[in-house]
């Protein structure tokens, strides 16, 4: 994200600390010899529509061409979603990581829990959360899915 635009200014801050978080959390993996992608959103919106749902990532071109590539050549079957709620909003870090330990891809995001309240009955009948990452033209996209939906929501109990 090379601004704030869709972020409200006062978040701004939290934004760019889970940035951070994602690119220090990429340095352990490449530490241990992965393949890492840190993907760096210009936008992230709630997909809520007939055919698929989740969170939808706008990547750079030259991380979606890299996305491509390295879920062409990984399965990535692992993932964890670190959750945080500031200024109103939920900041969402999104781990996948590659079957064989030798891949990972990080992957920021942010949705208002009203957002999330939306895509919470769709993910919880789906059993899964998509992250759909794409580039500016939407017609192509990589989809990553978290198999634990309960992860981008907020514990009931």
């Amino acid at each position: 994200m090379t601004d704030s635009e869709g972020l409200p200014e006062s978040a701004s801050a939290a934004w760019w600390r889970l940035i951070d978080e994602a690119e220090e959390l990429a340095e352990g993996y490449q530490e241990r010899d992965r393949d890492v992608l840190v993907v760096h959103p210009g936008d992230v919106t709630t997909v809520n529509k007939s055919d698929h749902f989740g969170l939808n990532v706008l990547a750079p071109d030259s991380e979606y061409d890299r996305m491509r590539s390295l879920a062409e050549r990984h399965s990535f079957d692992r993932s964890h979603v670190y959750r945080r709620v500031e200024e109103a909003l939920c900041f969402l870090l999104c781990v996948f990581e590659g079957s064989g330990d030798d891949a990972a891809v990080l992957v920021p995001a942010y949705a208002t829990e009203t957002d999330l309240d939306i895509l919470y009955p769709l993910a919880q009948e789906a059993g899964e959360m998509p992250v759909l990452v794409r580039p500016l033209e939407y017609e192509e996209r990589v989809t990553l899915t978290v198999a634990d939906p309960d992860l981008f929501f907020e514990s009931e109990g």
